[in-house]
This record gives structure tokens, C-alpha cells and sequence, in this order.
């Protein structure tokens, strides 16, 4: 495998900026985005590594279900999928800016429910629906002016550098939870996590105050450019076009739908939207009761994890990610295929060590190992899955991004569903490693799928053009 194909070469020479959001901003207003995006991703993964700390004991001190726990982790899928469309459907209307305030309004609206402590599950469950359908709004979003502010050469080094701020940030508040924890020795209760989940929503609301401000959306540029065009036509053309201007609004309304469905003719997104969908599905189920697992002192009795350990592996994850982040600067050199496959490999380690645990659970360095080999598959994954979502044509990066986002989510979708009923159906500790046992068999598939995986669409088109002259 060579480190970067010609084709690679020759596109980054040819087409060096082929994006029209990027040409209609200024050199000052792309340098606002990207310092912007660089210095709230810390203050925005700090409040969002608080959910993921605390999520699982705040679930499960209510109601102690780790079924439950599994099924409402395969409803918040579902209700990312809705997010998604509404998403693609909503950057078209009101421009990425917009939407990309809404996410963070409705995530400072699902933190607020944990503020205040609520005793009923319900209540709970309606907060993370809310969160899960915020986060899908957020993903694209932000990565697509993320990724117009950076343009194409620069991209996966731009992403790689938000996500290492962004990872600081989680650092940051599982270090604190962890000196809390393991160093004063203090025993958090829902009523202690709320603290955390009140400094998250300020966060967020501050941020989303910041993006109405400083944030220059490239698709509202775009869109009035359009607009002067549209009027310059308009006004040239005879009174007698009526019909087939009203022919063509029509056309404008399916065109929401059938987008979706056009976007799957093209073979490059149809086959990494099946990848990203295996993958999803086999991850789904070996996470689905993870962390409910590993709390459960039926299986691991004293050795039953709380918010000290979690807090050490969470640190541990992030910090691997930090140092890790640095490689994410060759993604666009090398191609995000790579970075992928060897992400694959990374998490296999991660979930052998993890099953390995289990039979030995004085071992807990195990533990801090598999969550290095994770820290360093997340750290490849991020950039690379940025980068490899918007290798098409800028007026599709939208559509196309969210139609592999949506396999990706419904992937996730039976998981949870999946993991909880093995879990209460097999004896323990079988019932929570079957899942685990699913993921390893799987990666049989998934690392030689990835290490073959097309990094752009023009990658396909060459292939099968050497293959007719062979």
C-alpha cells in the first residue's frame, strides 16, 4: 500500500481550493472560524465529557437496569437518525449557522434537565433523547464549516487541531473528577453531578452565544451570490415562463427526499455508508451495556466500578487522544483509508484486554492499556471521519454527510436493544462478554473492509479504469 496515491497528488495539485463557501469568505473571516472552532472546542468537550462521566451513574442510581439502561441507548439512535435528516433538511433553509445554534441551545436545555437532580427515570431518559437529537443537529454542521473555513489541503489538519483543544478539555474535568475521587476521596451523588451538568450549560449557552457573533456562515454567502444570479435571469426572462417556473418549485419540494435517495446511486457513498453501518452495529452491541457492565457488582463484585475508576479510564483515554491527536496531521497526506484501518486494529486490543478483565480482575493495569489502544483508535477515527465524510463536491458535502451519518446511526440503532437482552438472557459474566465476543468476530470483517476502503469517489473510477486496460 503506498503511502499516498497519484491520484491524491494530482487532485491536491488540480484542484488546490475547489470550494465556493470558502472562496466567498474573507482570509480574516476563515481565521475567526478556525481560532473560534479551535478555542470553544475545549469549553465544549469539557461540558460534554461531564455527560459522559457521570451519564451512566446518574441513569443508574434512579434505576438500577442495565437492560433499561441498553434500550434507551438504542432509542437515542433512533432519535439521531431524526436528527440527521432534519439536519440536512434544515441547513438547506436557514444555513449551517443556524442550525449549528439550535444544537446548542437544545444541549444546554437537556443538561438543564440534570441540574436539578430529578428523582423520576422519565425525566432523565427525555434529557438524553433531547441530547442525542442535539448532537446529530450539531455533527454536520460544524464540520462542514469547519472544513470550508480550512479548505480541502487543509482540512484533516485543521480538524485534528479542535479535536486536540477538545480533548484538552475533556482531560481537564475527568483530571479534576479524578483528584476528587481518588486523591480527597469523595463519593459523588446525583445531587454532586449537578454542579458538573450547571457549569456544562453555561458552557454551551456561552458558546452559542459566540457562534451568533463571530461564526461567518460560508452557505449564507453562498446563498445570497445565488440569489443575485437567480435575480439577473429573472429579469431576462419573458412573462410567459410562469409554468415552468411553478414546474420548477415543485421540483424543489421533492428534491428534499429524493436527494437522500440520488445520494446512494453514487457507488463511493452507497459503499462507505454500508462500512460505516457495519461498523456501527458491531461497536453498537459491544458498547451497549459496556460501562452498565463493568458497574454491576454481580459480575465484578467489590471490584464494581464507580465514579473513581471511571473517571481514571475516561483520563486516560483523553490524554492518549491528546498525544495521539499529532498523527491526525498526515491524514490529508496520507489518506484517511489508513488512519482508519489501523483505528480498527487499535480498537480490537481495546476489547480483547477488556474481555481479558474480566477473568482477571485484580489486573486493573489491563484496563488502562485498553483504554490507551482506545484513546489512540479515537484519535485516528475523528479526523479521518471528517476528512473522508466531505471528499465529494461542495454542493453535496451537506447531503452527502448526512446520508452516511444516517447509516452510521442506524447502525447503532439495535445495540443497545441487542446488548441488553444477551445480557439479561445468558449467565453472567457470558451475558455481558457475548457482546464483546460479537465485536471481535466482527473485526474480521471490519479491518480488511476498512484497509480496502476508497478514500474519494475519483479512487473507484481509476480502479475500475485499470482494471478494463489489465
Amino acid at each position: 500500500m503506498s503511502i499516498i496515491d497519484k491520484d491524491d497528488e494530482v487532485l491536491l495539485v488540480t484542484q488546490a481550493d475547489p470550494t465556493p463557501g470558502r472562496q466567498l469568505l474573507t482570509k480574516s473571516e476563515r481565521k475567526k472560524n478556525i481560532f473560534f472552532f479551535t478555542i470553544t472546542s475545549f469549553f465544549a468537550s469539557s461540558a460534554s465529557s461531564i455527560h459522559f462521566i457521570f451519564y451512566s451513574l446518574y441513569f443508574l442510581e434512579i434505576n438500577d437496569s442495565e437492560k433499561l439502561f441498553g434500550i434507551i441507548g438504542s432509542i437515542s439512535s433512533f432519535v439521531a437518525i431524526v436528527g440527521l435528516i432534519l439536519a440536512d433538511y434544515l441547513n438547506g433553509i436557514l444555513g449551517y449557522k443556524r442550525v449549528f445554534i439550535i444544537a446548542q441551545v437544545l444541549i444546554a436545555v437537556s443538561f438543564g434537565f440534570f441540574i436539578f437532580n430529578p428523582a423520576k427515570i422519565y425525566i432523565v431518559i427525555v434529557a438524553v433523547l433531547m441530547l442525542s437529537l442535539a448532537f446529530s443537529l450539531n455533527e454536520s454542521p460544524y464540520s462542514i464549516i469547519l472544513t470550508e473555513s480550512a479548505g480541502e489541503e487543509r482540512k484533516g489538519l485543521i480538524a485534528t487541531i479542535t479535536a486536540f483543544f477538545g480533548r484538552f478539555g475533556e482531560v481537564t474535568v475527568s483530571t479534576i473528577v479524578f483528584i476528587l475521587t481518588f486523591v480527597v476521596g469523595f463519593e459523588f451523588t446525583n445531587k454532586d453531578r449537578a454542579y458538573f451538568y450547571l457549569y456544562g450549560t453555561i458552557v454551551v449557552v456561552l458558546i452559542a452565544i459566540g457562534i451568533m457573533f463571530i461564526i461567518t456562515d460560508p452557505s449564507r454567502k453562498l446563498k445570497k451570490e445565488n440569489q443575485k444570479e437567480f435575480v439577473i435571469v429573472e429579469e431576462k426572462r419573458d412573462q410567459a415562463s410562469d409554468e415552468v417556473d411553478e414546474e420548477e418549485i415543485k421540483k424543489k419540494k421533492s428534491n428534499f427526499i429524493r436527494g437522500f435517495i440520488d445520494t446512494f446511486k453514487d457507488k463511493w457513498v452507497l459503499r462507505v455508508s454500508i462500512t460505516f453501518f457495519l461498523d456501527a452495529f458491531l461497536w453498537g452491541i459491544a458498547l451497549g451495556v459496556h460501562w452498565a457492565g463493568l458497574q454491576d457488582d454481580g459480575i465484578f463484585g467489590t471490584n464494581a466500578f464507580d465514579d473513581k475508576q471511571i473517571s481514571l479510564l475516561i483520563m486516560v483515554t483523553s490524554i492518549t487522544v491528546l498525544v495521539a491527536m499529532y498523527l491526525g496531521r498526515y491524514v490529508d497526506k496520507i489518506g484517511a483509508r489508513f488512519f482508519l484501518f489501523i483505528s480498527e486494529i487499535c480498537g480490537l486490543v481495546w476489547i480483547v484486554l477488556t474481555v481479558v478483565f474480566v477473568f482477571y480482575q485484580d489486573y486493573f493495569v489491563l484496563m488502562i492499556i485498553a483504554r490507551i489502544a482506545l484513546g489512540f483508535s479515537l484519535a485516528l477515527w475523528i479526523p479521518s471521519t471528517i476528512s473522508l465524510f466531505t471528499n465529494v463536491e461542495p454542493e453535496r458535502k451537506s447531503k452527502v454527510y448526512n446520508s452516511i451519518a444516517i447509516f452510521r446511526s442506524i447502525g447503532w440503532l439495535p445495540g443497545g436493544f441487542i446488548a441488553g437482552f444477551l445480557y439479561d438472557a445468558i449467565p453472567q459474566p457470558y451475558g455481558y462478554l457475548t457482546p464483546m465476543f460479537i465485536l471481535i468476530a466482527g473485526f474480521l470483517i471490519l479491518i480488511p473492509v476498512f484497509y480496502t476502503l476508497p478514500n474519494r469517489p475519483s479512487d473507484m473510477n481509476n480502479a475500475k479504469k485499470t482494471a478494463k486496460t489489465q
